[in-house]
């Protein structure tokens, strides 16, 4: 295949125009032995992809049980934490109580001793001359004087007695308040963890699910390929591209923008393909085998890949974001082409895909499958 040179001024018909006297016709490159190869070796990289996944998900499976039994635990060692909250709020309020009550008997103890201390120094001292008289009120002042002292000495050992109560009381405050704090501190410790295990739960179930739609899109493309491997074996006419109406990959999934002939704006041109709109970013794919023999720019069109699929047919695949394939590529049906990019003219990412044989323009709709592209919404 000879290179094509670069052309000054890249609009579709000069692209057709310099194409034509160097397109190789794509079936007479390969023969159906090697095409054969081709699909059994792809079939087999499928095969071994999607028992990869397989397994790649089962692990994955386990990894979310024992997140899943880890979350369950740490929710069981939370709720048992909390469950001991209530008590400590209530050993708190019980402490703080007798404490109101401590002070309040102390502040009376404390004001009775102030009472009676004062009504002790008030008390007359007996004189020499009365003590040396053996006056008679002597004896029953001394005896009062000695219920005062009594009653002084014993407020102050109840007060002692008060005070050492509430030493122990507020010592124990101080130990059940840091306790809770060591409660609350193991709560969000918890809380913590149980919002990583649930995180990583998250992660592994978008890993599945990232999973599951690789190993299905595989699936698909395996039962494409060998359906089209029996039908090679079969009739090495099935595959040539003018037996395949209604047979061709669609080139993406997505919705149908502009249909085929459609008029374009003003009305003075009409659209010779289709317009699909679809995610920007997204691959398209091949829709037969061929041969990649233009991807550049194309003048109104953005990147642009065209593929030869032998006996004057070619596809084409415009306003791609970027191309992932290069001239002189064979490609097998399903292969990724590129990825989708912004349309050209309107606000929304879209394919641009036609159909040619020879000059002529075909409707795409009545050679793709139209499995994965939905008719657009009546106006």
């Amino acid at each position: 295949m000879k290179a094509i040179k670069p052309l000054c001024k890249r609009t579709l018909l000069s692209v057709l125009v310099c194409l034509a006297p160097v397109i190789t016709v794509a079936g007479d490159d390969l023969s159906i032995e090697s095409l054969t190869a081709l699909y059994q070796e792809r079939i087999e990289h499928l095969e071994l992809g999607i028992r990869n996944e397989t397994k790649r998900r089962t692990t994955i499976l386990s990894q979310l049980d024992g997140t899943i039994n880890n979350i369950n635990a740490l929710e069981e060692e939370h709720n048992s934490t909390t469950r001991n909250n209530p008590r400590i709020d209530e050993n708190l309020q019980q402490i703080d109580n007798e404490l109101r009550i401590l002070d309040s008997n102390i502040n009376t103890q404390e004001m009775m001793l102030q009472e009676l201390t004062e009504a002790l120094q008030q008390y007359p001292q007996p004189t020499v001359w009365q003590a040396a008289l053996g006056n008679p009120q002597l004896a029953k002042q001394q005896k009062s004087l000695a219920m005062q002292r009594y009653l002084v000495h014993d407020t102050k050992r109840q007060l002692q007695h008060l005070d050492i109560r509430k030493q122990q009381l507020t010592d124990k405050r101080s130990a059940v308040t840091e306790y809770e704090k060591g409660v609350s501190e193991s709560i969000r410790k918890l809380h913590l963890r149980t919002a990583a295990s649930l995180e990583q739960s998250q992660n592994l179930e978008q890993q599945l699910a990232r999973i599951a739609s690789d190993i299905v899109k595989k699936q698909d493309r395996l039962t494409l390929l060998t359906e089209r491997a029996a039908l090679l074996g079969a009739d090495s006419e099935a595959l040539n591209f003018k037996n395949l109406q209604k047979k061709l990959w669609d080139p993406v999934n997505g919705e149908l923008l502009r249909d085929f002939a459609e008029p374009k704006a003003k009305g003075l041109l009409k659209w010779n393909g289709i317009l699909i709109s679809a995610d920007l970013g997204v691959p398209f794919n091949a829709v037969s085998d061929g041969l990649v023999v233009f991807a550049d720019q194309i003048h109104g069109l953005g990147n642009v890949a065209i593929v030869d699929h032998s006996d004057g047919y070619m596809s084409l695949y415009g306003m791609a974001e970027l191309l992932m394939v290069q001239t002189d590529q064979f490609l097998l049906a399903g292969d990724p082409i590129g990825t989708v990019g912004e349309s050209v003219g309107l606000d929304a990412s879209a394919l641009y895909f036609e159909i040619r044989h020879n000059a002529d323009t075909l409707d795409p709709q009545d050679w793709l499958e139209m499995h994965r592209i939905s008719q657009k919404n009546a106006l």
